[in-house]
């Protein structure tokens, strides 16, 4: 018996063994008695591979005569059919040489044909690879059908060029002309400036970036606002925006990271400049997916910096050089307040008033522009006041005073929810935040009539200075230092007291006291970090609760909505849910609810709210809506953009949200089925037929 296992095993082993010395020593003898079929076979590759790049390079020519944009991909597989073709042709002379070698005088000589069939083999394999890469559908059209944002084109420079130019004054002009002098010198890799708030940083970086592009200094530029709430993914989807990268299927800070590092190391011949403006602490590249060395020093890219902190820039970001923005002088401080405030200067009754407003401002033009815009269609009074302003003119005299003018109720309270939103506010949540506090009910017959309104509140606080950003909308802003004064304002919402809480890094839930919890109506975390939340939040006036991270592993605990009775906002953006806590079912006012870029499980709570009117599920993990939603029959606005993992809406569950307005769906479901599937198991086109006032409807249909 024992034999007889012995001896398969035996025999197996020696099989294995045999395998394991002799395979090898049988390529080896290949590379020698097959070295001429492996010779053809690279020179028909290498001819195949040639009709190919000819093909390929046709299109890019073409492209390139109509001005468009060459894909980064397609330039970097030229230049590695260049390259190996050069080795193969190499390699193939060396060929020929070979053949006039001898063994003993009469056979080839096996000791040269070895090491070059070997070669041969595996160029082969790489030529091989290479043509079956040119098949991929990248190479049916090779450049980007929409340049990326980032990309300095001649087009670029022509739009620019006939731009209206402000002067700059000129200590910012020997500023812009010291830092181009420092980012185009191949020495110098990181540059900062620093500086105090308000005193023109960012404005200085859109200088810079403008002369940078008309100059056509850099080829890609990549411009982003850190702020103080530090958010990598945020930062990444803008770098990555800039780049023409594509990051929707890259959920993880540490994937997204990997994609732009190798996506700026295929830029590695191209000039890329990134500009990171408004830092508060050390910001890790490796984090975003910057290269760069042990010492987070950045690598094969040129970083322009800007932070209110000098050690900011040279510790934690190890900049090689740094320049101090100080405050405007007074005479240019002046010329910048008479270019804002117009015709309005040349009035006798206001000549005298001018040096003292002006040196009130502090020089920081900031205050310089927000004064100026007031005091433009100003009488005397205002004028006085200005002057004469018993707290002087600080920061958060000009906030409230511009705020206090402001004379519709409504536009105020727009501002404050402007604020609470990491003063970053876009149309889309603004617009679910406001409608879900009432504040646009007066114009709510239809939300476009809502979103028309909004579009015009904002222009206003625009025009105020109270928001920054340009006139179309798309990047408003609001500077650090209002945000700081909005949040500690006590003001009214609507009639109600506005008392807000914004969580920071280090400062949140366990230092607020009961009292300032039990009267907050507005409380925001806008990607802070929080590691755990307790058990229940005791805030019976909260109206709005902002909750925005990128932790699926925040655990919320069931208990925690018992007390907040009054809400009507709720925005938990980036969490984890395998079924929503049970005391959600508690929020009998909640109108609006996002669960944006979330992991959801089981969402047959949310039939329970029958207030809901605005519901997002932007870009969440979710493959099921139950029937049990089709009880939000008030719901209004129902978006599911990019929730591409969505497969099933159960049968009857849309046709049941009657007075639903606004259904987005593209990236998402497509699983329709026929009206006349019977049994169905899911959606079907025809449910729309019952929802008479759906006005605005994104699907998509597989044909």
């Amino acid at each position: 018996m024992a034999e007889a296992i012995v001896y398969p095993v035996a025999s197996n082993l020696l099989s294995k063994l045999g395998e394991c010395l002799f395979a090898p020593i049988g390529r080896q003898f290949e590379y020698v008695l097959y070295y001429k079929s492996y010779v053809k076979e690279l020179k028909n590759g290498v001819k195949e591979l040639e009709t190919a790049r000819q093909r390929v390079q046709s299109s890019v020519d073409e492209a390139m005569y109509d001005g468009k944009l060459i894909d980064v991909d397609v330039e970097n597989w030229l230049k590695s059919v260049k390259d190996e073709t050069e080795k193969t042709d190499d390699l193939l002379k060396r060929n020929e040489s070979a053949k006039d070698a001898c063994f003993c005088g009469w056979l080839p000589n096996p000791m040269v044909r070895h090491p070059i069939g070997r070669k041969v083999k595996k160029m082969t394999q790489v030529i091989q690879g290479l043509h079956k890469e040119s098949k991929n559908s990248i190479f049916q059209k090779v450049y980007y059908e929409n340049t990326p944002k980032g990309t300095v084109t001649t087009t670029t420079f022509a739009a620019r060029s006939v731009d209206r130019k402000e002067d700059v004054p000129e200590s910012r002009a020997s500023i812009i002309d010291v830092v181009i002098k420092a980012i185009t010198d191949d020495k110098i890799c990181v540059i900062g400036v620093y500086g105090p708030g308000g005193v023109g940083k960012t404005k200085l970086m859109e200088d810079v970036e403008r002369q940078v592009k008309e100059e056509q200094l850099f080829d890609v530029v990549a411009t982003e606002n850190v702020s103080r709430d530090l958010d990598v993914k945020r930062i990444q989807g803008e770098l990555a925006n800039a780049l023409g990268l594509k990051l929707v299927n890259e959920e993880t800070v540490r994937g997204r990271a990997h994609c732009l590092c190798k996506m700026l190391q295929k830029y590695s011949e191209k000039k890329v400049l990134i500009i990171l403006d408004n830092l508060w602490t050390k910001l890790e590249l490796k984090e975003v997916g910057i290269p760069c060395g042990y010492d987070n020093k950045a690598r094969g890219c040129k970083l322009l910096l800007t932070s209110r902190y000098r050690d900011v820039l040279y510790i934690e970001m190890s900049s090689d050089r740094e320049f101090y923005l100080n405050v405007l002088k007074h005479g240019e401080a002046r010329i910048l307040f008479e270019r804002i405030v117009g015709n309005t200067i040349n009035n006798p009754k206001f000549e005298s008033l001018v040096d003292g407003v002006v040196k009130n401002c502090g020089g920081l033009p900031l205050l310089i522009v927000s004064v100026a815009k007031k005091l433009k269609c100003g009488d005397m009074p205002e004028w006085r006041n200005a002057l004469t302003n018993a707290e002087g003119t600080t920061v958060k005299s000009i906030v409230e005073q511009n705020y206090n003018d402001l004379q519709d109720e409504r536009i105020k309270s727009l501002f404050l929810v402007c604020a609470l939103d990491s003063g970053r506010p876009d149309i889309s949540h603004t617009l679910v935040y406001c409608m879900g506090l009432g504040l646009y009910e007066k114009f709510s017959q239809t939300i476009e009539n809502a979103r028309n309104r909004l579009i015009m509140d904002l222009h206003h606080l625009l025009d105020s200075s109270l928001l920054l950003g340009s006139d179309d909308l798309e990047q408003l802003s609001m500077h650090d230092l209002f945000i700081d004064v909005v949040v500690y304002m006590h003001n009214k919402f609507i009639g109600m007291e506005w008392n807000t809480l914004v969580g920071r890094k280090d400062f949140g839930f366990k230092e607020w006291s009961k009292n300032d919890l039990r009267k907050c109506t507005a409380m925001a975390f806008n990607y802070v970090g929080i590691d755990e939340l307790p058990k229940k939040l005791d805030c019976p006036n909260m109206r709005i609760l902002l909750l925005l991270e990128h932790n699926r592993f925040l655990k919320m605990p069931e208990s925690f909505f018992e007390s907040m009775e009054e809400l009507q906002v709720l925005d938990l953006t980036g969490l984890s849910f395998t079924s929503l806590p049970s005391s959600m079912e508690l929020l009998k006012n909640l109108t609006s609810l996002c669960l944006d870029s979330c992991c959801l499980e089981d969402v047959t709570t949310l039939g329970k709210l029958k207030g809901l009117q605005f519901l997002s599920f932007l870009n969440s993990t979710i493959a099921r809506l139950p029937k049990e939603m089709g009880e939000l029959t008030e719901l209004r606005f129902l978006d599911l953009r990019s929730c591409t993992e969505l497969r099933v809406i159960e049968p009857g569950m849309l046709e049941s949200l009657v007075n639903l307005e606004e259904l987005y769906m593209q990236y998402s479901f497509d699983q329709w089925e026929a009206e006349d599937e019977t049994p169905r198991s899911n959606a079907s086109l025809a449910e729309f037929k019952s929802m008479n006032k759906l006005s605005t409807l994104y699907i998509a249909i597989l044909v």
